[in-house]
């Protein structure tokens, strides 16, 4: 980042890149004039060449204006995020979800996460990473007409469901007291002390459970594959996500759908962020290349579960995806896993 010895190259960045962000045109001494009037055209030029020389911006052609690189990106953002320069208005509403929620904490987060993509006009990314760490307060298991069940496991911060195989043999007074049993054994405990000690507790009680030994099995194996990591992508509106790009940037925006295409390189992205809203500019060594991610933690009553993230172009509206993304998160750690 440009240190504040120089904050007159900081201002000329962030003007140069807020005005290529809404115009696509390049950068060009003339062009910052109505900014800088107090600063002469040869000044500028002479601070545009020094900005370019170091990497914030770079000429697509030798008698061409400039364009910002993802340095300039960077400078640009963090000054977004530091100073809170967000517009929550046009964002409020993607909260309903949230506010109207389901039993499913699961499915609501999936939710959120494509109102998210929808208001924004970016593909939105949730990586599940921190279910595991969620403390039990009840456990059901409710039995469905076509002799599945429901599992259903309350906690600190929202309900955990999904469906899992019954045994024909299997009653309804059977799954009651499987529910019962666990949720006294493991009421206050995390689901992953659930699932890591879940054999031994059994092995102790013996003949006790030995009606719904393998109905507990059942719990056990769909809470494995729930806490697992996931990535659910709510790839948006691609045409929108085109509209109004450059030649050159649509073919940079090519980096995006091929980065939304591995969930590998998408959970590795995102998963060291912890607090607060993080920013990533591809360049020519990063998986984004030409593209650009925010992302944030979802952390329901101090538990990070998740993290949610809008993947686009570099040049997209920094401080409305900015505000979304920030106003969602903030609402949800508000709110907490209660009603």
């Amino acid at each position: 980042m440009i240190n504040d010895k120089n904050k007159r190259k900081h201002d000329i960045v962030l003007v140069a890149v807020d005005d290529y962000i809404k115009s696509a045109q390049p950068i060009t001494s003339g062009s910052l004039n109505a900014h800088f009037q107090d600063i002469s055209s040869a000044t500028l030029r002479n601070e545009l060449n020094a900005l370019e020389s170091m990497g914030y911006f770079k000429q697509l052609h030798t008698s061409g204006g400039r364009v910002p690189t993802a340095l300039a990106y960077k400078e640009y953002v963090a000054n977004i995020l530091d100073n809170n320069k967000l517009n929550y208005a046009n964002v409020k509403n993607v909260v309903t979800d949230y506010e109207n929620r389901s039993v499913s904490l699961i499915s609501t987060l999936s939710s959120l996460a494509k109102r998210l993509s929808r208001a924004t006009n970016c593909p939105a990314v949730l990586v599940q990473h921190g279910l595991q760490n969620l403390v039990i307060e009840n456990i059901q298991i409710i039995p469905l007409i076509n002799k599945d069940a429901l599992l259903l496991v309350e906690t600190n911060a929202g309900i955990i469901d999904d469906n899992m195989s019954l045994d024909p043999s299997i009653d309804r007074a059977s799954c009651a007291e499987a529910g019962k049993y666990l949720t006294s054994q493991f009421k206050g405990k995390t689901i992953e002390f659930l699932v890591d000690n879940i054999n031994s507790t059994c092995l102790k009680a013996g003949a006790q459970i030995a009606e719904f030994k393998e109905l507990i099995d059942s719990v056990a194996n769909v809470l494995m594959a729930v806490i697992k990591t996931k990535c659910d992508i709510s790839s948006g509106n691609p045409a929108k996500l085109l509209s109004g790009q450059t030649a050159s940037e649509i073919d940079e925006t090519k980096d995006v759908f091929e980065f939304l295409q591995d969930a590998d390189k998408i959970i590795d992205a995102v998963k060291d962020n912890t607090s607060n809203v993080n920013y990533q500019v591809g360049g020519e060594e990063s998986s984004l290349k030409g593209g650009m991610m925010l992302s944030a933690p979802i952390v329901i009553n101090g538990v990070p579960i998740a993290s949610l993230a809008l993947v686009g172009p570099k040049r997209v509206d920094y401080a409305n995806i900015a505000a979304a993304l920030k106003f969602i998160v903030g609402q949800i750690d508000l709110k907490g896993g209660k009603k």
